[in-house]
């Protein structure tokens, strides 16, 4: 049989249909990923230059650190002891990519989070989307987008555009949730499913709770109520009951292998004294990564419609978790994916309102799931009751409102960055190794390049030892070239830095005293690692 040309006659049959259909969702799904990488690439730009607002950690500036150590070849971070929740998985392969392009710098850590939060937003956008197609898709897409685009200026864009503040852990559950709901159409998601949340639960063990709990709860739970075992639920149940098992094999591969230790989870039930201040945090908390926090805020201000609007907001994703509970309740069993993040977003917010971790706003990193998880849900519910009739004309002003206030916070000037005003004067007196407090030390080191190195160390009485957080263990080894430790470094205006008395009690008294803007500087004239205590 000869070629014939495909003409208009030839698509007339059932298996032209079935090839027009398949050519034209290829095309879409083709101009969809173009759109994507466009969107992807505008808001990496703005994130990076909103992170620049944000002053750089001590959690920050240790990650820049753990990714030039990978970068350098370092993969397993051997003589690294990291905290309880290492986001090895999650966001140190981040750090290692931009260490190994941008060097040492704290360019780093802004490239990172801002990198992190956009493939946090376009994920969640597409997870919203779900199976819906057209303008029902676009839609969805559209809620959850406007829900995440425009982190509030002060604490939450901290926590949401640098790192590593769960917000890698948060994009990873995202994919992951991704997979289990294309699972039913390929094996290949399923299992995909399994390691993402195994890699996710290997470096934060929030991930195990607001992941593979709710996962488990709900698929298990499809099964008891179905009465039979449907194939890609019980594949995907399976798959997230591995993750746990998994996690722990990887951690232990790390360990056997040389690679970082961890310090014990700290995490522990509240004392029933502090459940009033954990749940005053717990609904501030939610409100500030919303951008709707009105406690303590003025009232007649600019900052009042700003608040106001991002209310709106956080009251779409209330009332959309209202709707679905409230249908769940009356046997209208919502899908699969909107039961688990609705047990996502309650698992989250116990655990928190629970916990000793409920400390202060800062806290509220915790709570990051659960802003995505409901912008996830808002998107998925109520979009379609949003945007019917006249609450469309509403939603479309509330939108324009969100990215108004995304485009202001471009003029916001960037972090001044004292740590490295401080490291640049260290640096010009050749006082380029010493010792600080946590949150004096890596900072600086980052700040200056590795020009002047500051590392952590604790003083408690007369026996000075390393503060062994996020830390190599070699920095603190006199005997290896370039550590000559002459210095502590003070920050006289944080109450967490170094105290005088503890430093003069550990070390004697010093050589010389200088003073750097509220920084004060106390000199040595002899090698001040000989002096700690392991």
């Amino acid at each position: 049989m000869g070629f014939r040309p495909l003409t208009q006659e030839s698509l007339t049959g059932a298996g032209g249909r079935a090839l027009l259909t398949a050519a034209t969702s290829t095309h879409t799904r083709g101009l969809l990923a173009l759109a994507a990488a466009a969107a992807g690439a505008v808001l990496f730009a703005v994130y990076e230059r909103l992170s620049a607002t944000a002053p750089l950690t001590a959690d920050s500036a240790n990650a820049v650190l753990q990714g030039q150590s990978m970068a350098a070849g370092n993969l397993l971070l051997h003589g690294w002891t990291l905290s309880g929740a290492s986001f090895y998985a999650t966001d140190a392969p981040f750090y290692a990519l931009f260490a190994a392009v941008r060097g040492l710098s704290p360019a780093v850590a802004h490239d990172v989070g801002a990198l992190i939060y956009t493939l946090l937003v376009i994920a969640a956008c597409f997870l919203a989307r779900g199976s819906a197609r057209g303008g029902e898709g676009l839609g969805r897409m559209l809620v959850t987008l406007v829900l995440l685009i425009a982190p509030a200026p002060g604490a939450a864009t901290e926590l949401l555009l640098l790192g590593p503040f769960h917000g890698g852990t948060t994009l990873v559950l995202l994919l992951a949730l991704l997979a289990l709901d294309a699972g039913e159409t390929h094996p290949a998601w399923t299992a995909a499913l399994g390691v993402l949340l195994a890699l996710a639960v290997l470096s934060d063990a929030l991930a195990l709770y607001v992941g593979v709990v709710p996962v488990v709860v709900v698929l298990a739970a499809r099964l008891a109520a179905r009465g039979r075992a449907a194939g890609s639920d019980l594949a995907a149940l399976a798959a997230a009951l591995l993750a746990l098992p998994a996690a722990l094999v990887l951690g232990q591969l790390v360990h056997q292998l040389g690679g970082f230790e961890t310090v014990p989870l700290q995490g522990s039930f509240a004392e029933v004294d502090d459940l009033p201040k954990n749940l005053a945090l717990t609904v501030q908390g939610a409100l500030l990564l919303f951008g709707a926090n009105f406690f303590g805020q003025p009232i007649a201000t600019p900052s009042t419609i700003v608040i106001l609007v991002h209310l709106a907001g956080f009251g779409l994703v209330a009332m959309s978790c209202r709707w679905a509970v409230m249908a769940w309740r009356r046997g209208r069993q919502p899908d699969s994916m909107t039961q688990v993040l609705l047990v996502a977003m309650a698992v989250d917010l116990a655990a928190y309102l629970f916990s000793n971790q409920a400390i202060d706003l800062m806290t509220s990193r915790y709570l990051i799931p659960f802003m995505a998880f409901g912008a996830v849900l808002a998107g998925r519910v109520g979009a379609a009751w949003l945007w019917q009739g006249r609450r469309g004309a509403v939603a479309g002003a509330v939108a324009a409102a969100y990215v108004v206030f995304l485009a202001a916070g471009l003029g916001a000037p960037a972090s001044d960055g004292q740590e490295a005003q401080v490291g640049a004067y260290l640096a010009r007196h050749h006082l380029d190794y010493g010792l600080a407090a946590y949150w004096q030390a890596s900072t600086v080191t980052v700040q200056t390049g590795g020009r002047v190195r500051v590392r952590a160390l604790t003083l408690v009485g007369d026996s000075p030892s390393p503060y062994l957080w996020e830390a190599e263990g070699s920095w603190y080894d006199p005997s290896r070239p370039g550590n000559q430790a002459r210095f502590v470094l003070r920050d006289t205006a944080d109450s967490r830095s170094a105290d005088r008395r503890a430093a003069e009690a550990a070390f004697g008294p010093p050589s010389s005293v200088y003073r750097v803007g509220h920084f004060e500087v106390l000199v040595w004239d002899r090698n001040l690692l000989a002096d700690l205590r392991y």
